[in-house]
């Protein structure tokens, strides 16, 4: 053995091969840690809020026509909370907002509808719309979200909202939608959903890190008074975006935010058939306000990426001198063998880890469990993430609602 690693070609073979051991090591014990944070969260016993919970605003961000918002609010009015009221902000004229009001009023005790002005398309629609729901909210506990979301059960506020019923400081529950893939055409859809798993994960799993540093807008809860304390958007008034990333990241620590990924917590989000347009527009946002986020999340994932790369060509590596020699000689001997096998053993083990790693992520955040496909999507994703990048440069006024 000890002839063996200290020949050429095996101590450059061997050498190789341990190095893309300690990089494999090294990924998932530490560039996977906020993957494997959320795969391992444990969904917390959740007690029916009770009369003395406090009041919770929901800010409604609408876009949609009345029959549809009108079956949104079915739902919504539906929820076990005790004591809430609903804001709608809605997108329309100030006549067709008069109608729904007028509508609304008749049919919902607890519904209130404003509107965002026509003139003001030239800021952050959301951030005003949210803004205005701040403003006209009475809760102490404020929700934003959005017509299009699919409420799961009767019990979504009431989990949303338990961090602010429970002994702590928390100020801001984290929590976590999706898009509603099964709109989407195309094989596309499966890189997009496992892209936005990867993505959300790693915020998702910083945030249980104790370390938050963005936010879902269309899932989220916190204190009313800690949004006037910090101004509002007045910060990131500059940027079209950053409600729910920017903004997040100014007001969360680790002593005052809290995540939450229980089942009945987690909001699908249907686009329908502009699925594929507004995936393609959030990542877009988000690359673009990550200009005003920390560097280690970003860093983390750039590592990670490219260790998808490193670890294959090591193990390559490691494995061309003693195949080229067992092809030339063909004698199989034991230690030929194993400096061939070893390599591969490495990359095998590393890719199921990285496989059962993701599931169960992907499980936690109710989306679909990859299997093979994963490793050739690991691959894919730091070139597609470049190519991406290079076609939409120069475009990062995309907002919407």
């Amino acid at each position: 053995m000890p002839e063996i690693l200290s020949s050429t070609p095996y101590s450059l073979s061997w050498l190789l091969c341990a190095s893309a051991f300690a990089c494999a090591l090294l990924t998932i014990l530490w560039f996977m840690r906020p993957m494997i944070k959320v795969g391992s969260f444990k969904t917390r016993d959740v007690s029916p809020a009770t009369a003395d919970a406090p009041k919770v605003s929901v800010i409604v961000c609408t876009e949609n026509r009345e029959e549809e918002l009108l079956a949104y609010l079915d739902s919504l009015v539906c929820q076990g909370y005790p004591d809430y009221e609903i804001i709608v902000v809605s997108e329309s004229t100030s006549e067709s907002t008069e109608i729904l009001s007028e509508c609304c009023s008749r049919r919902y005790s607890n519904v209130y509808v404003t509107f965002v002005p026509p003139e003001s398309h030239s800021l952050s629609r959301r951030k005003l719309a949210l803004t205005l729901g701040m403003k006209a909210a009475k809760g102490e506990i404020v929700v934003t979200t959005v017509s299009n979301a699919e409420i799961p059960s009767p019990s979504w506020l009431s989990e949303l909202t338990a961090v602010f019923r429970m002994e702590g400081s928390a100020e801001v529950s984290l929590g976590y939608s999706h898009l509603d893939f099964s709109k989407m055409k195309g094989a596309g859809r499966w890189y997009k959903e496992f892209d936005s798993v990867m993505t959300d994960a790693r915020w998702l799993g910083f945030a249980l890190l104790n370390k938050p540093y963005r936010g879902d807008g269309f899932n989220l809860a916190m204190r009313r008074d800690l949004f006037f304390r910090h101004k509002g958007y007045s910060r990131s008034l500059a940027l079209l975006n950053g409600d729910d990333d920017v903004f997040i990241n100014e007001v969360s620590d680790g002593d005052n935010t809290q995540p939450t990924l229980n089942p009945e917590s987690i909001l699908s989000i249907d686009w329908g058939e502009s699925s594929s347009r507004i995936w393609s527009m959030r990542k877009e946002q988000y690359d673009y306000t990550s200009h005003w986020l920390p560097r280690a999340p970003f860093v983390n994932a750039g590592i990670f990426s490219a260790m998808q790369w490193i670890i294959p060509l090591l193990c390559a590596g490691a494995i061309l001198a003693p195949l080229m020699k067992l092809i030339k000689t063909l004698t199989f001997d034991v230690m030929t063998l194993c400096a061939v096998i070893a390599p591969v053993l490495i990359w095998e083990l590393f890719l199921l880890c990285e496989i059962l790693i993701y599931r169960r992520a992907a499980s936690r955040m109710q989306s679909t469990r990859l299997w093979w496909a994963l490793p050739w999507f690991m691959l894919a994703r730091p070139i597609v993430n470049f190519l991406f990048r290079l076609n939409h440069r120069g475009s990062n006024n995309t907002t919407f609602i």
